[in-house]
């Protein structure tokens, strides 16, 4: 819990915009939803509601793997949390849609992808920008 409560304003901003970007993705693909037996309240809802643990899900394994101090598998729970709570919504899309074109499915997968992968590189991304700036102890005395 102190991890949570240590994650500064740009953590918790990024919280934040994990929810707003939820919640416009959602808006966004309602007009299709109900075309193919998807009820778009609870994909929204769904939606929104796990954007703030995958937020917090990414920015503490980003916290925890920049911390020299503590071992990578401190954020294995943390990253789990980040495949979690990433899938769900699609979990949802695909379990409960009725006849969905081919090129539906396909287009939500590569969605999947396209996302998956960026998400992936920002955090690698943010893992490497510190591991540059942070001198040795002996460098700093």
């Amino acid at each position: 819990m102190s991890d949570v409560r240590s994650l500064g304003i740009f953590g918790r901003a990024w919280v934040i915009g994990n929810v707003a970007f939820s919640a416009a993705r959602a808006l966004i693909a309602w007009p299709t939803f109900g075309r193919y037996g998807l009820d778009p309240w609870t994909f929204l809802a769904l939606d929104v509601i796990t954007a703030p643990p995958y937020g917090l899900s990414q920015a503490l394994t980003v916290k925890i793997l920049r911390d020299p101090d503590r071992p990578a598998r401190d954020a294995v729970v943390w990253c789990a949390g980040v495949v979690l709570f990433f899938l769900l919504p699609y979990v949802y899309l695909f379990s409960a849609t009725g006849d969905v074109p081919a090129f539906a499915y396909i287009g939500v997968i590569l969605w999947m992808l396209v996302f998956g992968v960026l998400t992936v590189i920002r955090i690698v991304k943010e893992v490497r920008a510190d591991d540059v700036a942070v001198p040795a102890e002996d460098e700093v005395a």
